[in-house]
């Protein structure tokens, strides 16, 4: 449908009804674009472009706009930042919400909770390509939002066993800023944050 093709990959309600405009009953059109598989209902109000439109979708910028304020954190900063080896198929965001699950058919998208005083320190705004922007995690910030949920470690050993476990990328890890750290630690108020600065100035300082 040539009226869609103008559309950007990812799209709201309000988007999809100005391209069709010309349609008496938009609403009925909307579904049998579902049904033919022309667009996807990723959730409520938001949709994307169906293969056929050679246009893909971004899922890093579909998390934003799925469940917000949020910004893509976890693993799936630091396979972005290639912090990690792993590929991440979950798209892990933080969000000043209550946390949620987006279980979509473009994939599955996890919101953890952050506390607001923390919430807004070391997110960047970054190219997600074809003129669009996501908000994510730095590797910082990344690092600090996935520490903050070990409440279980208690000690600079448990400390040291999970980095370990985490096969982080050394050349990227020693270049971590730590006045940025001692920010994001002072905003969250968490142990396991404070243990974390410690094993890495122990280490890499």
């Amino acid at each position: 449908m040539k009226k869609l093709i103008q559309l950007p990959a990812e799209f709201d309600y309000g988007l999809l009804l100005q391209a069709l405009r010309d349609y008496k009953k938009p609403r009925d059109k909307i579904r049998g674009l579902i049904r033919d598989k022309d667009i996807i209902r990723v959730k409520k109000g938001l949709y994307v472009l169906g293969r056929d439109y050679n246009k893909p979708y971004n899922k890093f910028v579909l998390a934003n706009l799925i469940y917000g304020p949020s910004y893509i954190t976890g693993q799936t900063a630091l396979a972005f930042w290639n912090m990690i080896p792993e590929r991440v198929e979950l798209i892990i965001s933080m969000t000043t919400k209550r946390k949620k699950q987006f279980e979509t058919p473009v994939g599955k998208f996890s919101y953890l909770y952050c506390p607001k005083t923390a919430f807004s320190i070391g997110v960047q705004l970054e190219d997600a390509g074809d003129q669009k922007k996501i908000l994510i995690a730095s590797p910082e910030k990344a690092l600090c939002d996935i520490t903050a949920a070990q409440t279980h470690i208690s000690t600079r050993n448990e400390m040291k066993e999970f980095l370990e476990l985490m096969r982080l990328d050394f050349s990227v890890y020693k270049n971590l800023d730590f006045s940025l750290l001692e920010e994001i630690k002072a905003g969250y108020h968490r142990q396991s944050i404070k243990l974390l600065l410690h094993c890495l100035k122990d280490s890499y300082v």
